[in-house]
């Protein structure tokens, strides 16, 4: 389980929430594909609807803090 790249994409879309340059989840997406990760890794992040709301709370925050 720990193998699962699906992790990394989840962590990396953490980090870059975190950035404060994203006001959106589907921009995110778009970054992580452009990164490399397969659209399938980011299509099933989507679908847990429980990280795509925090990190778009992550999102939020990081943009408030800049």
């Amino acid at each position: 389980m720990a193998d699962d790249p699906f992790f990394a994409v989840r962590d990396r879309a953490y980090a870059l929430a975190g950035t404060g340059r994203f006001k959106r989840w589907d921009r995110i997406a778009y970054a992580l594909q452009a990164e490399g990760f397969v659209k399938s890794l980011s299509a099933r992040l989507h679908y847990d609807k429980l990280a795509v709301m925090m990190i778009s709370r992550c999102c939020d925050q990081a943009r408030a803090r800049a």
